[in-house]
């Protein structure tokens, strides 16, 4: 009998969680207290959903891509979030139908490689995005 928890298993797994999914740990701050949600649409991949039970509450990300990027973030209460979203320009980006950038709870740090970088605060987002070509 071989083990189905191998190594080679779980180190594709965590690819696909923190690459396609999008949740990773800061390692600053340890325990979740505040984390890093950076999805990666990528070619033949139209979305994408995962959740994460930390001590704090539900980190949860679902992602989908047709026309335009539209990814719900669940960051859980006491806790916040760097969320990157791709996108051509922070114009570009609503939540909840308004301009992200001057949405309560979100504080634009700016554009990094292709995205436009936000702290979130506990709560609930809607983000929409044309993301870059």
């Amino acid at each position: 009998m071989n083990s189905f928890n191998h190594w080679a298993f779980g180190s594709v797994g965590e690819w696909v969680w923190r690459n396609i999914v999008g949740i990773n740990p800061d390692e600053q701050h340890p325990g979740y207290k505040h984390f890093v949600i950076r999805p990666r649409p990528g070619p033949g991949f139209t979305w994408a959903k995962g959740e994460y039970k930390s001590i704090h509450g539900m980190i949860a990300t679902h992602w989908v891509l047709n026309d335009v990027l539209k990814i719900d973030v669940t960051i859980p209460a006491n806790t916040t979030a760097t969320v990157y979203v791709p996108a051509k320009s922070p114009d570009n980006v609503t939540e909840s139908g308004r301009l992200a950038a001057k949405t309560e709870g979100l504080r634009l740090l700016g554009m990094e490689d292709g995205c436009a970088v936000f702290v979130a605060d506990s709560g609930r987002y809607k983000f929409v995005s044309r993301p870059p070509q």
